[in-house]
C-alpha cells in the first residue's frame, strides 16, 4: 500500500516538472505571450485530472516561477503515514538558501490513491513557532498595569461612528452606507492579545502592552462598499468615554501589513502552535477572506481564539486604539483602516536661503537648507512634513519634492536638488505639513 502512495506522489512530481519545463517559467519582457499563461493553467488542470481529486489544486495556480516547485532531482520524500483511507506524505526540497517542506494529503478513491491537497512550508514538521523561553518573554511583557498614553492632539477621532450601522458616508465621492457584521466571539485565555499581519509567521509577535480580562469577546467588522473600515473587539457593554493608543510592547500602536490582513490573536494559544500549523491556518483563513470581510477561528483546535479581517485598502500601517469606560476599565479594542478619514494639512512658506528655516510651525523639525556648490539639500527631522516645493517669486514651481529622491537615516530625512541655475532672489520653500486626520 505504501508503495502505491509513494508512486502516486513521485508520478505527480515528475509530471509537474515536465509541465513546468513546457510552460511554467515566467516570460521575459521581450518574449511575453499571454497564451503561455493559459497553457500553464491548462497544464495544472491536467495534473489535477490525472493525480488529484475533483476541485483540488497543485498550489501553483496563478504562479509562473523561475524555478520549479517540484522536480524528481530536487524533491526527496521523508515520511509516509497511512490512516485507513487517508495518507500523508512529507517531502523536502533542500536546494538554495532556505529548504521547502511539502505535505501531500492523499485519499483512497476506489482502487487508487489520489492527491487531495498539497501544502508547502518554510519550517520543518514539528518545529514550534517560538521556543519556551521566547513564549514566556512575550507573555510577561503584557500586564494589567501597563500605562495608557494620550492620543496625538492632531487627531480628531470618532471611532464609534465607524461602527454606526446604516450611517450614510461618502466613499470614492459616492454615497455609501456603513454595514457592521458580527464575526463571532474569540476567547482570550490569559488576557494577552497580539494584533498583527497573520502572514508574518514567527515575526512581529509582540503583544499589546495592556492585558484584557480573560474571557470571550464579540468581534465586529465595519464595511463600506465591500471595503473594511475598522475591526472592533467589544470588551464590555460600557461605552468608551476616552481613547488611547493600544501600544504593543515594542512601543508602536501601528500594525504593519504586507499580506492584506490584520489578525487579533490570543497570544497564549499562538505561542504553543507549531510553525507549520500557523502557516496552514493563514492560508486557510486567507481563502475564507476571499468571500467574507472577516473570520473567527481556533488556533488550538478547541475554542475560537483568533479573528482575521482584510485590512482596508490592503498593505500599509494601521493604528490600534483602546476605548476606556468611565470606570477606567477597557471597553473596546479598535483597529482603524484609515478608510473614512480626511487628512489635516497646512502649508508654510519660508524664504529660500541656506541655513535653518525659521517658522513657529516648523519647530521640532529642524529644517535646514545646505548649499553645496549649487547642489541644495533640504534636511528635516520627524515625519510631519508631507512634501516640499520650491517656488519662484512669481509662483512658478521650480521643483516638486515628489520628483526628488529621499534619503532617511533614523529620524532624519534628506532631499537633494541639483538645479541648472540657482533659484532667483525672492524664491520660497513651500512646506506641506501633515497635522493628523479627522474621521468623516
Amino acid at each position: 500500500m505504501t508503495d502505491e502512495i509513494v508512486a502516486r506522489v513521485e508520478a505527480f512530481v515528475a509530471d509537474f516538472h515536465q509541465s513546468w519545463e513546457r510552460y511554467g517559467r515566467p516570460p521575459t519582457g521581450s518574449s511575453f505571450d499571454p497564451a503561455d499563461y493559459e497553457r500553464w493553467v491548462r497544464e495544472l488542470s491536467v495534473l489535477i485530472d490525472v493525480h488529484g481529486v475533483p476541485g483540488g489544486s497543485t498550489g501553483a495556480e496563478g504562479v509562473m516561477s523561475s524555478s520549479p516547485a517540484h522536480g524528481p532531482a530536487l524533491e526527496r520524500i521523508t515520511t509516509v503515514e497511512v490512516d485507513g483511507d487517508e495518507a500523508t506524505v512529507r517531502s523536502i526540497i533542500d536546494v538554495g538558501i532556505l529548504p521547502t517542506y511539502y505535505e501531500y494529503r492523499l485519499v483512497r478513491r476506489g482502487s487508487e490513491w489520489r492527491i487531495g491537497q498539497i501544502l508547502s512550508f518554510l519550517d520543518p514538521p514539528g518545529s514550534l513557532l517560538v521556543d519556551d523561553a521566547e513564549a514566556a518573554r512575550l507573555l510577561a511583557g503584557s500586564t494589567e498595569e501597563a500605562p495608557l498614553s494620550d492620543i496625538d492632539p492632531g487627531l480628531e477621532l470618532d471611532l464609534p461612528a465607524l461602527f454606526s450601522a446604516g450611517r450614510q458616508v461618502v466613499f470614492f465621492e459616492e454615497p455609501a452606507t456603513i454595514e457592521v457584521t458580527e464575526l463571532g466571539e474569540i476567547t482570550c485565555h490569559l488576557g494577552a492579545l497580539t494584533v498583527r499581519d497573520f502572514g508574518y509567521g514567527d515575526s512581529d509577535l509582540e503583544p499589546l502592552g495592556r492585558r484584557v480580562p480573560a474571557g470571550s469577546y464579540p468581534v465586529e467588522v465595519a464595511t463600506v462598499g465591500r471595503t473594511n473600515v475598522a475591526v472592533r473587539v467589544r470588551l464590555s457593554e460600557l461605552p468608551p468615554v476616552s481613547w488611547h493608543p493600544a501600544t504593543r510592547t515594542n512601543g508602536s500602536h501601528v500594525v504593519g501589513v504586507d499580506y492584506g490582513n490584520v489578525a487579533i490573536l490570543d497570544l497564549a494559544s499562538l505561542v504553543r502552535c507549531d510553525a507549520q500549523h500557523v502557516e496552514e491556518l493563514f492560508e486557510a483563513q486567507a481563502q475564507r477572506l476571499s468571500n467574507a470581510p472577516g473570520t473567527v477561528f481556533s488556533l488550538n483546535g478547541e475554542t475560537n481564539d483568533a479573528a482575521m479581517v482584510t485590512s482596508g485598502y490592503g498593505d500599509g500601517g494601521y493604528p490600534c486604539y483602546w476605548g476606556v469606560a468611565a470606570d477606567g476599565t477597557l471597553a473596546a479594542l479598535v483597529v482603524d483602516f484609515l478608510v473614512l478619514v480626511e487628512a489635516k494639512v497646512s502649508t508654510i512658506t519660508v524664504p529660500w536661503r541656506s541655513g535653518p528655516a525659521s517658522a513657529p510651525e516648523l519647530s521640532g523639525c529642524d529644517l535646514a537648507i545646505t548649499d553645496d556648490g549649487g547642489s541644495f539639500t533640504v534636511e528635516y527631522r520627524g515625519r510631519n512634513i508631507d512634501k516640499i516645493r520650491v517656488l519662484a517669486p512669481n509662483g512658478v514651481v521650480l521643483v516638486d519634492g515628489y520628483r526628488l529622491g529621499l534619503s532617511v537615516t533614523g529620524d532624519w530625512h534628506r532631499q537633494t536638488w541639483r538645479p541648472a541655475a540657482p533659484p532667483p532672489s525672492g524664491s520660497v520653500l513651500e512646506v506641506t505639513m501633515d497635522n493628523g486626520y479627522r474621521h468623516t
